[in-house]
């Protein structure tokens, strides 16, 4: 940034350069920014010394842009104008209730952005700032409100309320069963087209995983898709690509219409789940209470007995 701010002019003459090239007279820019117009000239000319370059050509009682000015006007219209934009938002009125969630792709696309206009409708003037990603340090290094993270609740400096028990089964297209020479049996998985999740994440559950809980053979090597991003394997299931692994409560809108069907009755259960995360020890604003008690709604039918952890830091 050193060098930068070596290079960068001073903002007073680029906003009277602006105005002047906007306008084609510095008399008129003078005006508009409630200055003399000796005092637009001396700023632009101090530009033109430290910048090398001519930016004006000037008349007996015209300015006209130099073709390197014409460049500059571009960049410096575009420059300003994101500086300006970046001061109004800056000052917004802390009375507009912002809600920061942050969660994974998966929980992000497939749950909570179908069911956030619900909450919306609620809540007219909430505006909401989500960031997702995989990345659960990097989830928890930012600042948020509520989080929803998969994991067994214990997130050090965080309280968490269980969601869902993490339930996970296989799914595939009604289309892709149809295209199979004979009936689909469990036994005929590790060579099926197999739809997995890169394995990077301790915690996440693959097709290796899960056929292991089974008690099932590991899968041939070869897989048909591999991906680090959930929502691509349902989308690549949907259409008839393969068989993939649903999460329940993830899956739950697919099978109800019917896109995805369950082959099989088994499913495995794990330790871990999905949780409602907030920071230790801090007093929620009004909005995120609100959006904890909403979230606590959707799931307050299946958790009749709720798994709360608090981890002080």
């Amino acid at each position: 940034m050193q060098n930068v701010r070596r290079k960068l002019p001073h903002l007073d003459p680029l906003i009277a350069f602006e105005a002047a090239a906007r306008l084609s007279s510095f008399t008129l820019a003078a005006r508009e920014l409630n200055v003399t117009a000796p005092a637009v000239s001396q700023q632009i000319k101090g530009l033109e010394t430290g910048l090398g370059i001519s930016l004006f050509r000037r008349g007996h009682r015209s300015v006209q842009l130099t073709d390197r000015g014409r460049l500059f006007q571009n960049s410096v219209s575009i420059a300003l104008t994101h500086l300006a934009n970046a001061a109004d938002e800056a000052c917004i009125d802390d009375g507009i209730q912002q809600l920061q969630i942050v969660t994974d792709t998966s929980i992000a696309s497939m749950w909570l952005m179908p069911r956030l206009r619900q909450f919306e409708q609620h809540h007219p003037d909430c505006t909401f700032r989500l960031t997702t990603t995989d990345v659960q340090t990097d989830l928890l290094n930012g600042d948020f409100q509520i989080a929803i993270l998969h994991g067994q609740g214990n997130w050090v400096g965080y309280e968490s309320r269980l969601l869902f028990e993490e339930e996970v089964f296989p799914v595939c297209s009604p289309g892709h069963l149809d295209r199979l020479p004979a009936r689909l049996r469990l036994e005929d998985i590790p060579s099926a087209d197999l739809l997995d999740l890169e394995y990077e994440q301790w915690h996440w559950m693959n097709w290796a995983i899960w056929l292991t809980e089974i008690g099932l053979p590991l899968p041939d090597t070869q897989r048909k898709m591999k991906t680090n991003n959930y929502p691509f394997v349902i989308d690549a299931a949907c259409n008839g690509a393969g068989l993939a692994l649903g999460w329940k409560h993830l899956v739950d809108d697919h099978l109800a219409s019917g896109a995805l069907v369950r082959p099989f009755s088994e499913t495995v259960k794990t330790q871990n789940g999905y949780y409602m995360v907030w920071p230790f020890n801090t007093e929620m604003a009004p909005i995120a209470a609100a959006f904890h008690d909403w979230i606590l709604a959707e799931f307050g039918t299946e958790n009749t007995v709720p798994r709360s952890h608090r981890f002080q830091p």
